[in-house]
């Protein structure tokens, strides 16, 4: 009696051991041990559960996002991911559906147009005889990329240094890998770009990992941007280095195109230690925050910018060196309004 007893509770996990297996076979690499298998199998059922209660949650569960929800450890903090999924995936269905409908408009258009009598006069328009030749998207983008080839060349160096990700949270680090696109963009689309160059890169860090999500062909060569493990200090000389942070003493009164300025690739919403400055000081290197007491009627909270921002300020300061016209890309909301000094004075 004993044994058929044993027997049967063997047999009964080894068939919720099997159900396990069968339910996380998907994610097979991601479950190493019990424990995780059977956490995958709790975020799963969560999921079911929060579609069935009408929470916004994507219709499947890639990879990626389960190992991003494996290192959560809140219910409500995988919700909130799981929202931020089905978002996505609801943007990409719309995408997708325009884009079918684009194409469904475009061949109806061929179809009539083969239908349509040859016109007696010019037509102007795409598809008809026109004296201006069409622009491309790839002509477009080979000229970008001329600029961005030229500025390595000629152009004035740029570094991010990609050297805090310890200071930053996980959601910062994500932000951080959005806002170096924005800076890639910004840069790319200028007429005489910088030189990007990232030091102290860590491929695995989760800044870079980020990075490479909202940039897919990052390593690509076409993109002329220089990723490197090296400090600055080992590819220019300290004389020429110049760091900008808000927390430096010194402002940078005269933009120096001679100088390799320095941007410290970190999201500071929650770290209010100079981190910058130290760094800067203990290395030996010149320290500036751009002046914008001199030209602006600065709000409440610090004096940092996103990282896309503060490129387009240099920028701007390299094309036409007019403080007023760089300073026109800071936020409106991080200044003092007419409003605010009313009540101020009143």
């Amino acid at each position: 009696m004993q044994e058929s007893l044993e027997n049967k509770e063997e047999a009964s996990t080894n068939e919720q051991s099997e159900e396990l297996d069968s339910k996380v076979e998907k994610y097979a690499d991601l479950a190493t041990d019990l424990e995780r298998k059977k956490k995958i199998l709790m975020i799963l059922m969560e999921h079911e559960v929060s579609k069935l209660e009408g929470r916004k949650v994507p219709s499947k569960i890639s990879i990626e996002d389960m190992n991003e929800l494996l290192n959560t450890y809140s219910f409500s903090s995988r919700v909130k991911f799981m929202r931020f999924l089905a978002e996505k995936e609801c943007k990409k269905t719309t995408e997708r559906r325009k884009k079918e409908t684009k194409q469904k408009e475009r061949e109806q258009w061929l179809i009539e147009k083969e239908n349509i009598k040859p016109a007696e006069h010019i037509q102007y328009g795409i598809g008809h005889n026109t004296m201006i030749i069409r622009v491309r998207r790839s002509s477009i983008m080979r000229y970008a990329n001329q600029r961005l080839a030229n500025a390595v060349l000629f152009g004035q160096k740029v570094i991010i240094d990609m050297d805090y990700d310890c200071f930053m949270r996980k959601q910062d680090c994500n932000n951080c890998g959005e806002q170096l696109l924005e800076l890639y963009g910004v840069n790319r689309r200028n007429c005489y770009p910088f030189d990007l160059t990232f030091c102290n890169v860590d491929l695995a860090s989760p800044t870079m990992s980020s990075f490479n999500r909202y940039m897919p062909n990052l390593y690509s060569p076409d993109n002329f941007i220089t990723l490197t493990n090296q400090s600055y200090l080992d590819l220019y000389p300290k004389e020429k280095l110049v760091y900008i942070t808000p927390h430096a003493k010194e402002p940078l009164k005269t933009y120096d195109h001679n100088a390799v300025y320095i941007v410290g690739g970190l999201v500071d919403k929650c770290v209010r230690e100079p981190v910058i400055l130290a760094k800067a000081k203990r290395e030996g290197i010149r320290a500036v925050h751009l002046p914008y007491d001199e030209y602006l009627m600065w709000g409440r909270g610090n004096k940092s910018l996103p990282l896309n921002q503060l490129l387009e300020i240099l920028l701007e300061m390299k094309n036409t060196n007019d403080w007023k016209k760089a300073f026109r890309y800071v936020p409106p909301r991080k200044l003092v309004r007419s409003l605010d000094l009313y009540t101020e004075y009143s």
